[in-house]
């Protein structure tokens, strides 16, 4: 691979190790990666900046280069000034902007860093300030029966007419929680841009007070969140077991609240999972609007897989879409992820995305949202889910009540297992690899037409089959 296809799969391998919220701010903003010659090479806006990405982000650099690569090699960390890499063709490459936009440290760098004054009154780029909410918004966000109450809670939100504050939403990794925040940013910045918005991980709440408490910055802290119009806070589950800061974020809920500002959170676990928050603190989400945000189900994982290829310029049609949002039934990172391997084995081979050779490109993607499992586990699953026998699966009764949970199981045997066609043909009852095949496909093509099977004595919707199917899986 050349400079630029290194740096493009390095980014991908980076942004899925430790997720795009924080690949966003870090290296999209707060410093640049520079792939010359085969070396890596981190340019950070100041010596603070450089030594904590050192310290925190080393260890990963170095396993995703090694992963990219094929080996190890030592990683530059400078300070802007120190030396010239060629900036500007980097800045292609990678994908961020031609100049950095962080300039200085300051006592509160993370608050500085993500703007929290918009408006007239909000410091220039110079100044340190950088929009955390590009490319999130509610128009780029894809809604479907997951997520459709979220989202029309965030539009109330964004528009200064929600009622409610604190508004939570929960879900799993990848639903889309995150986005939510942002495009909630980004829209009511603009319909008020007078107004004082701040947007926060709680990593970088927490790394703020920190540094507040230990640089007697205190009052300013309080006075960025507390005095916001709106404060959006990123992974609540964070918190858990920070005594300190947990008090500190109660006190700044209370006075938002009582003060008729909104608060928006964001956690990857429910109401009832964020207990360990404190009593107190769970009551006062209790008491603003809850929004569960389930997994994206098979209509609006291809809709997102559609804007994925839209936005990249990806040559790949509906059919291998179809298969993508089949073997990926995880979240919007997940098929992010998936639509970057694409595009890297498409460039690095140089070849057309062909049906043909996706499934063994992502092969290995899908198998990693899961544990490894056997053959057995998949036929203990399904026998579970569907009460059947095994030797009911590899019979050659071909009624429904058997032929669907066979398919089913060949289906999954080849999702999350590393058995050819012809070993799953042969521990289903001796049949050929065609048969898998075919099996394959009429699954695929269930799940695109979201019909409904049987289980048990009740009607199923497939994708409910194999979502009961995949827990069992995990469980077993």
């Amino acid at each position: 691979m050349d400079d630029a296809q290194i740096a493009a799969a390095l980014q991908a391998e980076l942004t899925a190790r430790i997720g795009s919220e924080r690949y966003d701010f870090w290296f999209a903003s707060q410093t640049q990666m520079c792939v010359e010659a085969g070396c890596l090479t981190i340019r950070a806006a100041s010596a603070f900046v450089r030594d904590w990405m050192r310290r925190t982000f080393g260890d990963d650099l170095r396993a995703c280069w090694e992963a990219v690569v094929g080996r190890t090699t030592p990683i530059e960390f400078l300070v802007e000034t120190e030396a010239d890499c060629g900036l500007q063709t980097a800045n292609r490459r990678i994908g961020t902007s031609s100049a950095p936009e962080v300039r200085a440290a300051h006592l509160l760098p993370v608050l500085d860093a993500i703007g929290a004054e918009d408006g007239p009154a909000r410091k220039s780029a110079s100044a340190g300030t950088v929009k955390p909410c590009r490319g999130a918004t509610l128009a780029r966000f894809v809604v479907g029966p997951s997520n459709e109450y979220a989202f029309r809670s965030a539009e109330l939100t964004a528009h200064g007419r929600q009622q409610a504050s604190p508004v939570l939403f929960c879900g799993p990794t990848g639903a889309g929680k995150s986005h939510l925040l942002r495009a909630v940013l980004a829209e009511f910045r603009r319909r008020h841009p007078r107004a004082r918005a701040v947007y926060l991980t709680a990593e970088q709440f927490t790394t703020s007070f920190v540094q507040a408490l230990r640089g007697s910055g205190l009052p300013s802290f309080r006075q960025k969140c507390r005095g916001a119009e709106l404060l959006l806070i990123d992974d609540l589950q964070f918190f858990a077991g920070k005594r300190r800061t947990i008090e500190e974020l109660h006190h700044t809920v209370d006075t938002l609240v009582a003060d008729g500002r909104q608060l928006v959170l964001a956690s990857d676990r429910s109401l009832a999972g964020l207990r360990m928050l404190g009593p107190e603190l769970a009551s006062r989400l209790a008491g603003g609007l809850v929004c569960e945000i389930d997994p994206p189900e098979f209509a609006t994982r291809l809709a997102i897989l559609r804007q994925f290829r839209d936005e990249l310029r990806l040559a790949a049609d509906d059919d291998v879409l179809t298969l993508v949002a089949t073997q990926i039934s995880c979240g919007a990172r997940e098929l992010r992820g998936a639509v970057n391997r694409l595009q890297a084995v498409s460039a690095a081979l140089d070849r057309p995305i062909t049906r043909d050779w996706v499934e063994s490109a992502l092969g290995d993607l899908a198998r990693q949202s899961t544990r490894p499992v056997r053959l057995a586990d998949v036929e203990q699953a399904v026998c579970d889910v569907f009460g059947v026998e095994p030797t009911q699966l590899r019979s050659e009764r071909k009624g429904r009540a058997v032929s669907e949970p066979r398919m089913l199981a060949m289906w999954l045997a080849r999702k999350y297992t590393r058995a050819a066609w012809s070993e799953i043909g042969q521990f289903f009852g001796r049949r050929s690899h065609s048969t898998v095949i075919s099996a394959h496909r009429r699954v695929e093509k269930l799940i695109s037409d979201q019909a409904q099977i049987g289980v048990g004595n009740e009607p199923c919707g497939v994708e409910e089959a194999i979502r009961r199917l995949e827990t069992a899986l995990q469980s077993a």
